[in-house]
């Protein structure tokens, strides 16, 4: 029955990499690399709407060195917010002046061509994302002329 077990699992695995690309989500920013996106970095972005396409949402996102952050969706007030890693493959927020989005919310980015992608936990499985199209927000950095012009699905 193991036997079983473990050729399934390595059928599986062997078939999430089938596409010849280590990650088709893109390359996983993990320990230093994610540290050095993030610190005193602003993140210019949007969300991915549940039905596929681009929520209205943009947002930017000023990462201070001291974990605080300045949380701006255009057209609302500013979210003073906190920030940190988990970790070396995480990056967690938190707002806890804010009454709705008051709990701690945690994304594995991910850099596909130009543009970062957050994933929930939920989306993922054990080599990344099990679904590409399953961010919640991707972003560039402010000043490093990245762009999120690809499609969405």
């Amino acid at each position: 029955m193991r036997v079983v077990l473990c050729l399934a699992w390595m059928v599986l695995l062997t078939a999430f990499n089938a596409n010849g690309q280590e990650n088709p989500a893109g390359h996983w920013i993990k320990g230093q690399e994610l540290h050095r996106l993030f610190m005193g970095k602003t993140a210019i972005g949007e969300y991915h709407s549940a039905n596929g396409g681009i929520k209205n949402d943009r947002f930017t996102e000023l990462h201070k060195p001291d974990g605080h952050t300045d949380y701006i969706e255009l057209g609302q007030r500013t979210e003073n917010g906190l920030w940190w890693l988990v970790g070396d493959n995480r990056i967690c927020y938190r707002y806890p002046g804010n009454e709705v989005f008051n709990r701690t919310y945690c994304f594995f980015v991910f850099k596909r061509e130009d543009c970062y992608y957050n994933y929930s936990f939920g989306a993922m499985g054990l080599k990344g994302p099990r679904n590409a199209d399953w961010w919640t927000s991707r972003f560039v950095i402010k000043g490093d002329g990245g762009s999120c012009n690809a499609p969405v699905g």
